[in-house]
């Protein structure tokens, strides 16, 4: 099967990841971790094109950056991963950079410095052509993206969005994009209620989203899907030594995505990007380490997912 033209808009930006002990991190005025700082080019949406073209998905991507030196690596870096059709604007007075600290138990704190880019606008009209042309819509939680939103759904296209981490189906700033998105991912990070199954069906009951993806970290991954009125639950696996996990949620993404689009079950999908995130999560950076899809195929043999059904709706 001719795999999809996913078009993908978000936020790209410089990452700089920090190995520390544990948290909260103790003061000490020079410390020098050895290979233990790690920099390059991330932001959900490189890291999105990234896994998907690792795939072999075709990505359109849209972003914004300053001319800053920042702005020209990221540049470069869409072109050396063959991101190459694309609509960046270089219009922001610096690119957005974000600094991750992780533990010795991959517990994370992320400071991500957004500089202008909230106040940045799309060109509906330039990007209007290469969303007509895509098999699915990918929009990030970034500003900038909420009008494209309503021209998606006015081109009759399916949009996807991560909402990353919400407290309740009402957030003000995620609202916009959980009411347009057909498939939806969340993080259970920001979730306060036990029952996470009953948070799902409140989200689905506000917004009627197709597809909703809980993902839990070490734990595994949630799925309610509408049309099969089910809400499973799978475990997670682990294929190789965790490095960080840094970029996990936009690799459990990104290969759900992928796998869906091919026509695969939504159970069955979600079971393969939790192999792919797996793999990923045994390099250091949030763009690296992602596997290839005849790589998945020969992973999945060595692994048994344990999965069970929370509900029927």
């Amino acid at each position: 099967m001719k795999n999809k033209i996913i078009y993908v808009s978000g936020l790209l930006n410089f990452e700089t990841i920090l190995n520390v002990d544990s948290f909260p991190v103790n003061y000490y005025p020079t410390e020098y971790p050895f290979y233990g700082v790690n920099n390059g080019v991330g932001g959900t949406a490189f890291n999105i094109s990234k896994a998907l073209r690792t795939l072999g998905d075709k990505v359109i991507l849209s972003s914004h950056v300053g001319e800053d030196l920042i702005g020209k690596t990221i540049v470069n870096e869409l072109k050396k991963n063959k991101i190459t059709e694309t609509s960046i604007y270089h219009d922001l007075d610096q690119t957005p950079s974000q600094v991750v600290l992780v533990d010795r138990d991959f517990n994370t704190q992320t400071y991500t410095d957004l500089k202008s880019v909230q106040n940045a606008v799309s060109n509906f009209e330039i990007e209007k052509e290469k969303i007509e042309k895509s098999d699915l819509v990918v929009l990030c939680n970034s500003n900038f993206n909420r009008p494209l939103l309503r021209e998606a759904k006015k081109l009759n296209k399916k949009i996807a969005t991560d909402v990353h981490i919400i407290g309740n189906v009402d957030d003000e700033f995620n609202k916009e994009f959980m009411e347009y998105s057909d498939i939806l991912f969340l993080s259970s990070k920001g979730i306060h209620e036990l029952n996470y199954e009953e948070f799902l069906l409140d989200i689905y009951n506000t917004y009627h989203n197709e597809l909703i993806v809980l993902g839990e970290g070490r734990e595994g991954a949630m799925i309610l899907d509408s049309k099969k009125k089910t809400i499973y639950h799978i475990d997670a696996v682990t294929v190789r030594d965790i490095v960080n996990t840094v970029g996990s949620r936009d690799a459990l993404f990104s290969a759900f995505l992928h796998y869906y689009l091919k026509g695969i079950d939504s159970l069955e999908a979600l079971k393969l990007a939790e192999l792919f995130t797996s793999y990923k999560i045994g390099e250091n950076g949030g763009a690296n380490g992602f596997a290839k899809e005849k790589e998945i195929k020969e992973l999945k043999k060595t692994v048994e997912f344990d999965e069970y059904l929370l509900k029927r709706f």
